[in-house]
């Protein structure tokens, strides 16, 4: 979506309010665009402040959105916008408040909207962002010798709030400043690709169980001290019982990723 540098002030937001219209509509008319949207908006936590709507303008505008902020909230986050990108536009509430006549207490009643100006954590460098506990995943390790075993391309580009994640094209890792979590995450991912988790329709709860007990073999094996992954494993275990006879599938999983790794040196 190309926003005219002509509009301004009021005439920017009522375009936006009147397009958001005409996006939704076209949204939930198109099922597999639909569909990708709705995958990138679950799985982005930082997304989740904002409103649906708001995200289907930036989604519009920056289709691989996946965190907003300001660009004081960017400062203050140790992060500056890159020189040449473009703001992403969405819309804030104009409020009035009120007092309720039975209660007496203040509301707030929405009198219209506004545009503000924000930009998509891929548009911002500086200080790295570390989000799922990085420091309980400790070691001395490379990121770019292991990365060289993914059976996929890898990408080092944040995703929201998430470590990473993988489809069928590429591997998704978040920068962060310890290599040991960033490897960990990346054999997360590569166990998800190598177990099928791509192309298959599992229980969520499974697949993360799945791929974090291999990523804590493999980094065990390698010599990391991963406290991570015993939580992960605690946290989506709960009352699972499909894990039961699926041991040995995860444990060749992992065996074979350690002779891949072998076979670096």
């Amino acid at each position: 979506m190309e926003i005219g540098k002509e509009l301004k002030g009021k005439e920017l937001s009522s375009y936006l309010v009147e397009k958001l219209d005409e996006l939704a509509d076209n949204l939930c008319q198109d099922p597999e665009q639909l569909l990708e949207f709705v995958e990138r908006w679950s799985s982005n936590l930082g997304l989740h402040q904002y409103s649906i709507n708001n995200i289907i303008l930036a989604w519009a505008q920056y289709p691989q959105v996946s965190m907003l902020a300001g660009f004081r909230k960017w400062q203050k986050l140790g992060r500056t916008v890159c020189k040449g990108e473009k703001c992403i536009r969405i819309l804030a509430p104009l409020t009035r408040k009120v007092k309720d006549k039975e209660t007496e207490k203040d509301i707030y009643l929405i009198k219209g909207f506004k545009y503000v100006n924000v930009f998509d954590v891929n548009q911002t460098e500086g200080e790295n962002l570390d989000f799922g506990h990085p420091e309980m995943v400790k070691g001395d390790i490379s990121f770019d010798q292991i990365k060289e075993i993914s059976p996929l391309p890898v990408v080092v580009k944040y995703a929201g709030t998430s470590n990473g994640n993988v489809n069928k094209d590429r591997i998704l890792v978040a920068p962060k400043n310890s290599e040991a979590a960033m490897v960990a995450t990346l054999i997360h991912e590569i166990a998800h690709y190598k177990l099928g988790h791509v192309s298959k329709e599992i229980n969520k709860a499974l697949k993360e169980i799945e791929a974090e007990a291999v990523s804590y073999i493999v980094t065990t094996y390698l010599g990391l001290e991963n406290e991570k992954s015993k939580y992960y494993i605690r946290s989506w275990s709960s009352g699972i019982e499909e894990l039961r006879g699926r041991g040995k599938r995860v444990i060749s999983t992992a065996e074979a990723i350690i002779r891949e790794i072998e076979s670096l040196s």
